[in-house]
C-alpha cells in the first residue's frame, strides 16, 4: 500500500468510525435499538480495521523479502574485486548505512588511440601503469525493487599513492531495477597528466548520491620512475578528455570468455 492510498484508507475508516460511534451512542440512549446490536457493530468495525492493517503490514514485509532475497541473490554474482571494494567502502567514514544497491563489478578501460584514428581498450581491474593513455572507470551495480527506476548522482574519483585526487567526474543515470553496467562518460589522461601523478596503490571510488558504494585498489605501475614530470600543474577539474563510446558489455563478456578457456 502506497502513501497516497494509505492516506485515503485512513479517511476513509475515520469517517466509517466516526458513524459507528454514533450508531453505538445511539444503541444506547435509544429503544429503537438494542445496545447488543450496537456493540456488535464496534466489535466488527474494529476486527475490519485490524485485518485491513494486518494485511497491509504483511504485503509490506513479503515486499521487503522479497527484495532481500533479490539482493542476497545478486550478491553471490559479485566478482572478486566487487567484495573487496564493497567491504573497503562499508569501513570508510563515506560510507551509507542502509544502501540496498548491490556492486556486482568495478574496474576500469584503457584506452590507447591509434594512429588510424580508432580505439585500443582493454580492461583493467588490478594494475595499469601511467604510460598508459587514458583510464576509464565503471562500476555494475544491483537495484532491488524499491530502490530501482530513479536517477542518481554516480562519481567516480581517482586518488594515487599519495592520496592526490586525480580524477573526478560526477554524472546523472538512470537506475533500473537488476543490473546497471555504468561506464564513466570521462577518462583519466595519463601518459599527458598536467600534474604529478605517483606510482603505486591508487583508489577507484564510486559514490551513489554522495553514498561511498565501492572503494577499489588497483596498483599504477611506473616506467619512468616515481614520479612523472608535471606539464603544467592544475586542480583537478571535471572537464577530462571525454572518452570514446565503446560496448563494455562486449569487453566484459570477451574477457569472461578468455577465463574459461
Amino acid at each position: 500500500m502506497n502513501s497516497t492510498s494509505r492516506r485515503v484508507t485512513n479517511i476513509g475508516l475515520a469517517l466509517l468510525g466516526v458513524l459507528v460511534l454514533l450508531v453505538a451512542f445511539a444503541s444506547v440512549s435509544s429503544a429503537a435499538m438494542s445496545p447488543v446490536v450496537g456493540f456488535g457493530i464496534v466489535i466488527a468495525y474494529l476486527v475490519a480495521v485490524f485485518f485491513l492493517y494486518r494485511r497491509a503490514d504483511l504485503g509490506a514485509l513479503a515486499e521487503s523479502l522479497q527484495r532481500r532475497q533479490a539482493t542476497l541473490t545478486a550478491a553471490t554474482r559479485m566478482s572478486g574485486a566487487a567484495r573487496r571494494a564493497a567491504a573497503r567502502a562499508k569501513a570508510h567514514p563515506d560510507s551509507g548505512y542502509g544502501s540496498e544497491l548491490t556492486v556486482l563489478d568495478v574496474g576500469m578501460l584503457i584506452n590507447e588511440r591509434r594512429g588510424d584514428g580508432g580505439w585500443d581498450r582493454r580492461i583493467a581491474q588490478e594494475s595499469a601503469a601511467l604510460d598508459d593513455e587514458f583510464l576509464q572507470p565503471y562500476v555494475k551495480l544491483f537495484a532491488p525493487a524499491g530502490s530501482a527506476e530513479r536517477h542518481v548522482t554516480l562519481t567516480f574519483e581517482f586518488y594515487d599513492r599519495s592520496g592526490r585526487l586525480q580524477f573526478s567526474h560526477n554524472m546523472t543515470d538512470y537506475l533500473r531495477t537488476g543490473e546497471n553496467l555504468i561506464l564513466c562518460e570521462r577518462q583519466l589522461a595519463l601518459r599527458s597528466a598536467q600534474q604529478p601523478m605517483r606510482a603505486g596503490t591508487w583508489d577507484l571510488r564510486v559514490k551513489v548520491d554522495g553514498v561511498l558504494v565501492a572503494l577499489h585498489n588497483f596498483n599504477m605501475a611506473s616506467t619512468g620512475g616515481a614520479m612523472r614530470p608535471a606539464t603544467r600543474l592544475s586542480a583537478v577539474r571535471d572537464d577530462h578528455e571525454e572518452a570514446p563510446s565503446v560496448s563494455l558489455e562486449e569487453l566484459l563478456r570477451e574477457q569472461a570468455r578468455r577465463h574459461s578457456e
